[in-house]
This record gives C-alpha cells, sequence and structure tokens, in this order.
C-alpha cells in the first residue's frame, strides 16, 4: 500500500482522515429499514444493530463481497437477512470507499469487504452462512484473503476473530487487536493477507481441512520461481515454463478487485494490456513485451510475456549514480551523465516507435523502464497505454503525470509521454518531481545546489522542460529568474533593509543565497514561522496544524506527528504562540491522557517535554509520571517510545528548572535500562538499528545522563551499545559507512530518524567527550555518506535534508572543522529549495511528498528546529549570527 495513499485522497492540501473526503460519491443504504433502525457512521462504514444489542468480544465474523455494478443488491440481500435476524452489521458507506478498499494501491488484508456480519455464536453464525449463501447464489465478488469462501459461495467469506473489543496500545502509538485462542490467552488477531486461526480454534463449517500446499507453485505449465510483487490487483511473478524450459513474466489480475477510480478492475486492465501488446507486437515486434499467453485460472486472469532480463530504472539510478557517492569524480560524473543521454534515447526510440503504431505509453515512470544487462531500455507494464484516437487512461505516477493544469490546458495527445521522459530526465538529477511541480522557481536554487555536480545544459533543459515557463529556452528562463530577483531586490530597499530580507512569499536568488547566506536563513526561517502560523486551524477537529499521516493513526497532540511538536519549533524559534493553540494543545492532551502512550516521540514523555517549555509545569510534571508509570515503559526501551525517550524528557525539566528529583528520575530509568536482562529485545523488532527504535536512542540518553550526574558508568554502557550498533553498520562502495533500518530491510539508510545520520548524532558525542579508538575510526566514514546525501526527496526531520542538516550542524560545533561548519551550511541553504510560497510564509510537502505537513517528523517545524539550531548556535560567528525576526500571529 502507498504510503499515506488514503489520507491523500481526502484532501487536495493536506493528509486527512479518509471519510472526511468532501464527495464520497452515491452512498450506499439498504432500502428496507425496519421501524426505529438507524445506522450510524464509524469510519467509511455505516453500521447497524438493534437498540441495545451488544457485539460478542469475538467470534466467526462473516465478510460480504460484491462487484461494485451488484453492491445495492447486495447490500439490500445481506440486510434483509440480518434485520430479520436481529444480527449486527456493517458495510462501505459510499461507492468512493468501496473503490478505496478495492484499489490497486490499497492494503491486500481489508480489499474484498463489502459487509461484515457479527454473528453472537457459532451456531448463528452457520445459518446466516446457509441463508446468504443461498440468497446470494449466483452473485460474484472478490476473494478475501484474509477468509475462508463459505462451501461453493463466490461472496460469502468467514473468519475467526475480534470483533473490536480486544486490543492493546503499542508504543508506537498504534493499537493491535486481540483475540483469545482456544486457551483463553490473548494473542495477536492477525489480519494477514492468508487464512489463520487462533491456536486452538477449528473450522466448524469445514468437514476436512485442506493440506497445506507443498513443492512448485505452477500456474497452468508455468513454474513460479520468484514473486516480483504482489498488490491489491494481484501479484507479478518469474516463472519458467514446464514445456519450453523458457524463462517467462506473468501477471495476475484478480477478479472483481484492484479497481482505479475510474471503476475498472485489474482483469479489465489486464484485458487491456493483452490486447495492446499484440496489437503492437504485430505491428512492431521488441517495442513492448511479447504477449505469449493469456488464459483465466481458477477465477484469475494471467498475462504471460516475454521476460526482460534486467533491473527497474529506479533500480539502475540508485546503483549507478554517482551524485551522492563520495568517492564521485568529474570524470564518473560525465560517465553518468553520457549514460543518462544514452538511456533518455533509448526512450526516445521506444516512444516514437510505440507512437507510429498508434499507441502512447501514459505512464511513464522509473518503475516502467527496465535496464538489460547491455544497457538497453524496455518499456514494460503496459497497463496505462491506450491508442492515440481514445483518451487517455487516467492512472499515472505522482511526480510523472501533467499536472491537472496542464491537462487542461494542452490537447497534444502525446502530452502525457513527453511530460514523463521530462520527469525521467528530472529524476536523474534530482528526486524532486514534484517539488518542481508546486514551485517551479525554485528550480534556480536546485541548479544552484547542482554546481558541484554541473548538469550539461541539454540534460537540464530536458528536465525543467515543463516548469520553469513550460518550455521556453533556456535564456528565457534565465532571464525571468534574474527578473525575479530584480523585483525582489526592490522590494528589499522598501522593506528593512538588507539582502536577506525579502518581499513575504518570495525565496532568493542563487546569487543572493551566495553573498548573504546567513541572512537568507534567517528570512526563511521568519517565513517557515509564518507558514505554520496560516496553516494553523484551533477549532478543526482532525487536528490544530496538518500532519504527516501517522498523527491520524496515533494521536494528533504528540511531539512527532501533532500538536506538541509544532508547538515547541515555534516556542524554540521564538514565534508567539497564539493563545488558541496552546489551550487546544492542553485541552487535547486531557482529552487523550489515558490513551496515550509513554513515549518521547508519540506519548506522554514528549508532550510533558513541550507542555513544560511554555510554562506547564504542573501537567508536565503530572504526564512524566504517568509515563515513567506506564506498562510499556518496562517492555520497550527505545528513545521514540519508551524507557530512554522517558528518561531524556526528566533531564529536560531538570535542566528547566533545577530540580534535584527529576535529575534522580532520570538517573532511575537509566539504571533501569542497565539492569534490563536483555535490553536489545526492548528495541525495535527485528533487530532494529538507528537513533529512533535501535541502540543508538538508549546511547544518547545514557551520555546524557552521564554528562547531568557526573558517574562515568552510564558514559560506559552507552559506548558499549555504539559498538553494538557499529557491529551491524555495512561499507558501501566509495567507502563510507551506512546502516540499515533493520534485518528484514537492508537498503542503507542516510537518515536522522532511521540510518546513519542518527548513529553518527551519538558518535560525535562520544568521541568529543570520550573518545575510543573505534569510535573514533568509524564517524568520519559515516560522515562521509551523509555529507554527498543531501539531495534527499523530502525535506523533514526524520528522514529529509532537515535531519542530515540537524546532524551536520551538531557534528561542526563538535569539531570546529571548517569543512564540516561548511558542510552544514550548504545543506542550510539547500532547504530553501523545498519551500513553496503560501498565502503568507511558505510550506513543505511532507511524508511521501503528496501533501503539506506543519509536524516535527516531515514538515515545517522540523525546518524551522533545525534553522533555529544553526542561527542561534556556536557555529555562527558573532558578527553574522542573527536570530530570526518571527512575526506575531495575526
Amino acid at each position: 500500500m502507498l504510503e499515506g495513499f488514503g489520507e491523500a485522497l481526502a484532501d487536495r492540501e493536506y493528509y486527512l482522515p479518509l471519510p472526511s473526503v468532501a464527495d464520497p460519491g452515491p452512498r450506499f443504504a439498504p432500502h428496507d429499514v425496519p421501524p426505529g433502525t438507524r445506522g450510524t457512521a464509524q469510519g467509511i462504514w455505516t453500521v447497524w444493530g438493534s437498540p441495545g444489542t451488544k457485539l460478542a468480544e469475538q467470534g466467526w465474523k462473516i465478510h460480504v463481497s460484491a462487484r461494485l455494478d451488484r453492491a445495492q443488491h447486495v447490500l439490500d440481500t445481506v440486510a434483509g437477512i440480518c434485520f430479520s435476524e436481529g444480527v449486527p452489521f456493517k458495510h462501505l458507506s459510499a461507492r468512493f470507499f468501496f473503490l478505496f478498499l478495492h484499489h490497486k494501491h490499497s492494503g491486500r488484508a481489508q480489499a474484498g469487504k463489502f459487509c461484515a456480519v457479527y454473528p453472537p455464536d457459532t451456531e448463528t453464525a452457520r445459518r446466516l452462512l446457509e441463508r446468504l449463501r443461498d440468497a446470494l447464489d449466483g452473485e460474484e465478488g472478490p476473494y478475501v484473503l484474509t477468509d475462508r469462501r463459505f462451501r461453493d459461495s463466490r461472496t460469502v467469506h468467514y473468519r475467526y476473530g475480534s470483533f473490536g473489543a480486544l486490543s492493546r496500545l503499542r508504543a508506537d502509538g498504534t493499537r493491535e487487536g486481540l483475540v483469545r485462542d482456544g486457551s483463553g490467552r490473548e494473542v495477536l488477531d492477525l489480519r494477514l493477507p492468508v487464512w489463520h486461526l487462533p491456536a486452538g480454534i477449528a473450522d466448524p463449517f469445514v468437514e476436512q481441512e485442506e493440506e497445506p500446499h507443498v513443492g512448485p507453485i505452477l500456474i497452468r505449465d508455468y513454474e513460479v520461481t520468484r514473486a516480483v510483487r504482489l498488490s491489491n490487483a494481484g501479484g507479478s511473478y518469474q516463472a519458467r515454463d514446464r514445456q519450453t524450459g523458457r524463462t517467462v513474466f506473468i501477471k495476475e489480475a484478480r477478479a472483481h478487485n484492484g479497481l482505479v477510480f475510474d471503476g475498472t478492475d485489474a482483469q479489465q486492465r489486464l484485458r487491456h494490456e493483452y490486447g495492446v501488446l499484440r496489437e503492437l507486437h504485430a505491428a512492431d515486434p521488441g517495442v513492448g513485451p511479447e504477449p505469449l499467453d493469456h488464459f483465466t485460472e481458477w477465477e484469475h486472469d494471467f498475462l504471460v510475456t516475454e521476460y526482460i532480463a534486467g533491473q527497474p530504472l529506479v533500480g539502475w539510478l540508485s546503483r549507478s549514480s554517482p551524485l551522492a557517492r563520495a568517492d564521485r569524480t568529474a570524470e564518473s560524473v560525465a560517465a553518468y551523465y553520457e549514460a543518462c543521454r544514452h538511456l533518455l534515447s533509448g526512450l526516445d526510440a521506444s516512444l516514437e516507435r510505440l507512437h507510429v503504431a498508434g499507441y502512447r505509453f501514459g505512464d511513464l515512470s522509473l518503475d516502467n523502464v527496465m535496464v538489460t544487462s547491455s544497457g538497453e531500455v524496455r518499456l514494460v507494464d503496459f497497463e496505462a497505454a491506450s491508442a492515440l484516437s481514445a483518451a487517455p487512461s487516467g492512472m499515472g505516477t505522482p511526480g510523472f503525470t501533467p499536472p491537472p493544469r496542464l491537462l487542461r490546458s494542452d490537447s497534444d495527445p502525446l502530452l502525457r509521454d513527453r511530460y514523463g521522459m521530462s520527469a525521467v530526465a528530472f529524476a536523474f538529477l534530482a528526486p524532486l518531481n514534484e517539488i518542481a511541480e508546486h514551485a517551479p522557481a525554485n528550480l534556480a536554487l536546485l541548479r544552484r545546489d547542482l554546481a558541484d555536480v554541473a548538469p550539461p545544459q541539454d540534460l537540464w533543459q530536458r528536465a525543467t522542460a515543463f516548469h520553469l515557463t513550460e518550455g521556453l529556452s533556456e535564456d528565457l528562463t534565465e532571464g525571468l529568474t534574474e527578473g525575479l530577483a530584480e523585483e525582489q531586490a526592490q522590494d528589499q530597499s522598501q522593506d528593512q533593509g538588507g539582502p536577506g530580507h525579502l518581499r513575504p512569499g518570495h525565496l532568493p536568488s542563487p546569487t543572493e543565497l551566495d553573498t548573504d547566506p546567513r541572512g537568507c536563513l534567517t528570512r526563511l526561517a521568519e517565513e517557515v514561522a509564518a507558514g505554520l502560523l496560516e496553516m494553523a486551524d484551533a477549532d478543526r477537529p482532525e487536528w490544530a496544524f496538518p500532519p504527516s499521516p501517522e498523527a491520524l493513526r496515533t494521536n494528533n497532540v504528540c511531539l512527532a506527528y501533532g500538536t506538541a511538536g509544532v508547538v515547541h519549533a515555534l516556542h524554540r524559534a521564538g514565534a508567539e504562540v497564539p493563545e488558541e493553540i496552546r489551550e487546544r494543545l492542553r485541552r487535547d492532551m486531557l482529552a487523550q491522557r489515558d490513551a496515550l502512550p509513554p513515549g518521547l516521540l508519540v506519548g506522554s514523555a514528549g508532550i510533558a517535554q513541550v507542555l513544560a517549555g511554555i510554562g506547564l509545569l504542573d501537567e508536565a510534571d503530572d504526564l512524566l509520571r504517568d509515563a515513567d508509570d506506564h506498562p510499556l515503559t518496562a517492555s520497550c526501551g527505545t528513545l521514540a517510545g519508551g524507557r530512554a525517550g522517558v528518561g531524556l524528557a526528566w533531564l529536560a525539566l531538570h535542566r528547566l528548572t533545577g530540580e534535584s528529583r527529576h535529575l534522580e528520575r532520570a538517573a532511575a530509568a537509566g539504571d533501569r535500562l542497565l539492569r534490563t536482562p536483555d535490553l536489545p529485545a526492548t528495541l525495535g523488532e527485528h533487530d532494529a538499528r538507528g537513533l529512533l527504535h535501535g541502540r543508538s536512542g538508549p546511547a544518547l540518553f545514557l551520555h546524557r545522563l552521564a554528562r547531568d550526574t557526573g558517574e562515568g558508568h552510564y558514559l560506559d554502557a552507552g559506548r558499549a551499545l555504539l559498538h553494538q550498533e557499529l557491529d551491524r553498520t555495512f561499507p558501501l562502495e566509495d567507502g563510507s559507512l551506512s546502516i540499515s533500518d533493520n534485518t528484514r530491510l537492508t537498503r542503507a539508510m542516510p537518515y536522522l530518524a532511521t540510518g546513519a545520520a542518527g548513529v553518527a548524532a551519538v558518535l560525535t558525542r562520544y568521541v568529543a567527550t570520550a573518545p575510543d579508538e573505534r569510535c573514533a575510526a568509524a564517524l568520519p566514514r559515516l560522515v562521509a555518506g551523509i555529507r554527498v546525501s543531501c539531495a534527499t526527496k523530502e525535506a523533514g526531520l526524520y528522514r529529509g535534508l532537515a535531519g542530515l542538516t540537524w546532524f551536520l550542524t551538531e557534528h561542526a560545533e563538535l569539531t570546529g572543522a571548517d569543512a564540516a561548519r561548511g558542510d552544514a551550511v550548504r545543506a542550510a541553504t539547500g532547504l530553501l529549495k523545498y519551500a513553496v510560497p503560501y498565502r503568507r510564509g511558505v510550506r513543505f510537502l511532507g511524508a511521501g511528498s503528496q501533501r503539506f505537513t506543519a509536524d516535527l517528523s516531515s514538515g515545517g517545524a522540523g525546518v524551522l528546529l533545525v534553522l533555529h539550531r544553526l542561527l542561534t548556535g556556536p557555529l555562527l560567528t558573532e558578527s553574522h549570527r542573527a536570530r530570526p525576526r518571527i512575526p506575531a500571529a495575526h
């Protein structure tokens, strides 16, 4: 499932709960409702039940699926039976919610469910299953992957699980469902896309259990050797044709599922793709994968094509680009750009052949192009391809599909392919396609940041063809940029004076940024704060500041994703936090207090630290005591959600108040950590690494505890944890060091929250305080990888440039090296290119780069906090240090 997919559908600017979408389309409701019975909205569902009816705690839950065009009939049938039996049930409330739950990018575990029925006991469940099966005989619907179908029904499914009564809070602020197994023990109610029963629970509706599959997976004569990708639409697989021995590619389409918002399902699109590939192969073999077979097996469609050996363009880019390598040279950069030209030329040729054959590709992106071992390119995934004489498909990849303003104003039938080619060229230079669409004027700042790797003129023009002036010449583009700079200069002379003080909403030119970086960063901090306050809405029920999607799954008040984090950043930066926002924070904290986890980032400890900072010391003390006593604090040791973060919050209160009891609480937290028999078991899942969930977080707490108590044994324990973290780093080809998320995700991560920057931030403190040979040797290799990783997709603190800037700033302060200082300032000035002008101030695309966010983790608050750190810390000389002029809220 795409990150924030559902939350992004609700609004064009911000992440919102999906049920708040303005127009969910036609509503579903039973036609015949007994007198006195009313439906109640519950998220995207409508719940029905007789007054006073209580759900059982757990049992056999019935799910009924439907085709979209038969959904109303199926609902009326289910409702009539449930009303007659007096059994509670729910159904999706509207067409839009149906499309979402069955969408190709939605989660596989929920897809297919249209109605859910909650029988009070097994016998009622059996009776309902029989009645529903008979009444819906002949109807078809998607298979619910978590369930079993009842006998030969194509729509009626069942599974055993909780009815919602049992759940437990996790340290990350989410809740997980529980169910009692056959022995009465509470276990996780696993909702996986496979049939599962709790231990000791038997299926009473089948005469004989199916034997588990053993041996190779066969789809007719094709033996699956590897799953390439699994989605709600189906799967794609590498396989071997047993008749010929040939390696083939198989694409699967599930029945009545994998919908998109035009209502077409995966099978319709796969059959369309097969037809397109056949016509193309007849007209010009090789322009697309050779179609070999198409058939329906069970209820699924399968398309078999030639297997194109190689790697997706996104993989080629991550492995081949030297732009973020510590060992790059002028020669390696030039060779890379030449390879980019070669690939673009190959794509041009492929698209030209496609267009001559009468088709557009429709969804050109880094995932839909394969690079072969010989360095050639092949187009794959023709799902969105369409005849030039027909309307283009509505599908597309964010950042690679023309924005609505272009689609409305340009009738060129090849627009989508021309735009996609430009977007691919842009991706070769920087992962900022979405920023370029929102703020094309920022491309001048991007080009400044790329000066060290100087993109050739031809690649730059191609990459920016649809952004600055939408295809005008480079000379004219430069002229317009200079004209904007002159306009800004005139505004400055009428403003408060000084080259850093630009007219609100306008960003500096590259020349001005080079002339006065400190002044421009000061102004950026002011604009970020102004944008945060402009987005604030103390009366909005979902949030006071637009958050990341995580806030909508945890809570809207916490430090990482909620109101507390934005208040903290504004307060630290010297902005006036409106009284209504302060009151909203206090009110939400009181309302949610008993449901909060204990941790620093998503729970009570972080909120307490913010409340203390704005003067609410009693409330802060009470919240931190809650965190200390919370059961999750005993079972979780991480910085993000456990005892290390709670201990850091006590240290913050001690530094703020000077009260010894707060330091005693922090020391007690440290002592409990050291007494933990198996500390790694209390950290993140799958041997998590990094600052938030790995060993670096507790090591940071122990370092600060040693500093404030003078007790050296805390430092020794923290250093031992860091050595264990270093055991989990690995060298990159350029000689730098990196680290992955955990044992399951083995990618190299440079970021602050999870990755090298977080580990290096703690390592820097230990090296500066009490160095040992291993830490001192590892630090420069980590830094080498971080300093060249500044072309990030996002600006945010957790996994973007702001987090790298935070580390580089701290590293420069602690080491005092001129090169480190230059790295920090260079990274900070790079934040300007992510700033999108708003009505007042600027705002930032947050998690996933799909919507604007204000929160600390991915939005403007994290950027503001980093800018404040740089502008007011010892890194800048007194003669240049400037405190941001934060305007008062209106």
